[in-house]
């Protein structure tokens, strides 16, 4: 009994720490200059290696391969959405503002 006790206890801990993973479809909101390279893999936001990416605007973002993986390059200012996926886990998107 003291053992199935240990063990759930620790399951609790174990959910608590992890927090609530981002939602599938949650845009998340990226500010860069002309020239900044925004690092999906670092950034932790997604599964890597990423399989497919694709912009709207190209001409304001457009991907990347950087040493850690993909990028997204910011072009020119202005505002795109981009979205990226693995084949583990949600597609992620990001709606980059280019100053």
């Amino acid at each position: 009994m003291k053992t199935a006790v240990a063990v759930l206890g620790g399951l609790f801990m174990l959910i608590l720490s992890t927090g609530v993973a981002p939602a599938a479809d949650q845009v998340f909101e990226v500010a860069l200059k002309t020239g900044d390279v925004f690092k999906v893999c670092k950034s932790g936001l997604i599964t890597c290696p990423v399989i497919i990416s694709i912009c709207d605007d190209p001409n304001v973002v457009t991907t990347v391969d950087t040493t850690d993986g993909l990028g997204f390059k910011a072009v020119s200012p202005g505002t795109t959405l981009c979205s990226a996926g693995s084949g583990v886990g949600p597609r992620r998107f990001f709606r980059f503002l280019v100053r």
